[in-house]
Protein backbone atom coordinates (compact mmCIF):
# COMPACT_ATOMS: atom_id res chain seq x y z
CA UNK A 1 0.00 0.00 0.00
CA UNK A 2 1.40 3.82 -1.31
CA UNK A 3 1.36 6.51 0.93
CA UNK A 4 -1.41 7.82 -1.84
CA UNK A 5 -3.71 4.82 -0.55
CA UNK A 6 -3.31 5.35 2.91
CA UNK A 7 -6.35 6.71 4.39
CA UNK A 8 -6.33 9.16 7.13
CA UNK A 9 -8.59 7.29 9.59
CA UNK A 10 -5.65 4.94 9.82
CA UNK A 11 -2.53 7.08 10.02
CA UNK A 12 -1.20 7.01 13.47
CA UNK A 13 -0.95 10.62 14.73
CA UNK A 14 2.41 11.83 16.08
CA UNK A 15 2.39 12.41 19.93
CA UNK A 16 2.66 15.64 21.80
CA UNK A 17 6.40 16.02 22.92
CA UNK A 18 5.35 16.18 26.59
CA UNK A 19 4.86 12.35 26.70
CA UNK A 20 8.26 11.44 26.00
CA UNK A 21 8.95 13.94 29.36
CA UNK A 22 7.22 10.95 31.13
CA UNK A 23 9.53 8.04 31.32
CA UNK A 24 6.19 5.93 32.03
CA UNK A 25 4.61 7.23 28.90
CA UNK A 26 7.71 6.84 26.83
CA UNK A 27 8.15 3.44 27.91
CA UNK A 28 4.46 2.41 27.26
CA UNK A 29 4.07 4.30 24.26
CA UNK A 30 7.10 2.02 23.13
CA UNK A 31 5.58 -0.93 24.06
CA UNK A 32 2.74 -0.64 22.57
CA UNK A 33 3.90 0.04 18.99
CA UNK A 34 6.53 -3.08 19.38
CA UNK A 35 3.49 -4.55 20.30
CA UNK A 36 1.72 -3.02 17.24
CA UNK A 37 4.18 -3.88 14.78
CA UNK A 38 4.31 -7.73 15.84
CA UNK A 39 0.83 -8.07 15.69
CA UNK A 40 0.41 -6.80 12.26
CA UNK A 41 3.28 -9.17 11.15
CA UNK A 42 2.08 -12.21 12.54
CA UNK A 43 -1.00 -11.23 10.24
CA UNK A 44 0.73 -10.66 7.57
CA UNK A 45 2.67 -13.92 7.48
CA UNK A 46 -0.20 -15.68 8.75
CA UNK A 47 1.51 -16.85 11.82
CA UNK A 48 -0.79 -18.43 14.45
CA UNK A 49 -0.57 -19.32 17.84
CA UNK A 50 0.11 -15.95 19.02
CA UNK A 51 -1.64 -15.49 22.13
CA UNK A 52 -4.49 -13.22 21.62
CA UNK A 53 -5.08 -12.15 25.62
CA UNK A 54 -6.22 -8.40 24.59
CA UNK A 55 -4.25 -7.04 27.76
CA UNK A 56 -1.00 -8.50 25.52
CA UNK A 57 -1.87 -7.04 22.23
CA UNK A 58 -2.41 -3.49 20.50
CA UNK A 59 -5.75 -2.88 22.27
CA UNK A 60 -4.94 -3.64 25.70
CA UNK A 61 -1.50 -1.71 25.36
CA UNK A 62 -3.72 1.50 23.93
CA UNK A 63 -5.70 0.89 27.29
CA UNK A 64 -2.57 1.05 29.36
CA UNK A 65 -1.11 4.28 27.67
CA UNK A 66 -4.08 6.02 27.66
CA UNK A 67 -5.11 5.05 31.49
CA UNK A 68 -1.73 6.46 32.61
CA UNK A 69 -2.15 9.30 30.83
CA UNK A 70 -5.86 9.38 32.03
CA UNK A 71 -4.33 9.41 35.77
CA UNK A 72 -0.93 11.26 35.10
CA UNK A 73 -1.37 14.03 32.86
CA UNK A 74 -5.36 14.64 33.23
CA UNK A 75 -4.84 18.64 32.71
CA UNK A 76 -2.81 18.29 29.57
CA UNK A 77 -5.41 15.84 27.74
CA UNK A 78 -7.25 17.35 24.48
CA UNK A 79 -10.62 18.40 24.90
CA UNK A 80 -13.44 16.66 23.38
CA UNK A 81 -13.32 16.22 19.33
CA UNK A 82 -16.56 17.64 17.78
CA UNK A 83 -16.06 15.11 15.11
CA UNK A 84 -15.72 11.91 17.26
CA UNK A 85 -19.33 10.53 17.83
CA UNK A 86 -17.54 8.27 20.59
CA UNK A 87 -16.39 12.00 22.40
CA UNK A 88 -20.07 12.61 22.20
CA UNK A 89 -21.09 9.07 23.30
CA UNK A 90 -18.67 9.65 26.94
CA UNK A 91 -20.35 13.13 27.01
CA UNK A 92 -23.91 11.97 27.64
CA UNK A 93 -22.39 9.33 29.97
CA UNK A 94 -20.62 11.85 31.80
CA UNK A 95 -23.68 13.76 32.13
CA UNK A 96 -26.06 10.91 33.04
CA UNK A 97 -23.45 9.24 35.66
CA UNK A 98 -23.44 12.70 37.21
CA UNK A 99 -23.81 12.25 41.28
CA UNK A 100 -23.80 8.91 40.83
CA UNK A 101 -21.77 6.01 42.11
CA UNK A 102 -20.41 5.98 37.93
CA UNK A 103 -19.41 9.01 37.98
CA UNK A 104 -15.27 8.40 38.91
CA UNK A 105 -15.51 5.59 36.79
CA UNK A 106 -17.09 7.19 33.90
CA UNK A 107 -14.81 10.35 33.83
CA UNK A 108 -11.69 7.60 34.20
CA UNK A 109 -12.86 6.41 30.87
CA UNK A 110 -13.66 9.62 28.98
CA UNK A 111 -10.27 10.70 30.10
CA UNK A 112 -8.35 7.53 28.86
CA UNK A 113 -10.70 8.30 25.32
CA UNK A 114 -9.02 11.70 25.53
CA UNK A 115 -5.73 10.52 25.75
CA UNK A 116 -5.78 8.06 22.50
CA UNK A 117 -6.67 10.74 20.70
CA UNK A 118 -2.89 11.73 20.86
CA UNK A 119 -1.82 8.75 19.79
CA UNK A 120 -4.11 6.08 18.18
CA UNK A 121 -5.37 6.79 14.59
CA UNK A 122 -8.78 8.24 14.09
CA UNK A 123 -10.22 4.20 12.97
CA UNK A 124 -8.64 2.74 16.06
CA UNK A 125 -10.35 6.03 18.60
CA UNK A 126 -13.95 3.29 18.71
CA UNK A 127 -11.49 0.24 21.15
CA UNK A 128 -10.35 3.21 23.59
Amino acid sequence: MSADELSPEDVWPVPPSWMFGCTTCARLYRSMREIQDAMAELFLTGERGVDWDPMDSGPGSRIRLARHMAAEHLDLLPDWAPECERCGDHRLRLARSAKTELSASAALVAAEHRAAHLFVPPRGLGLV
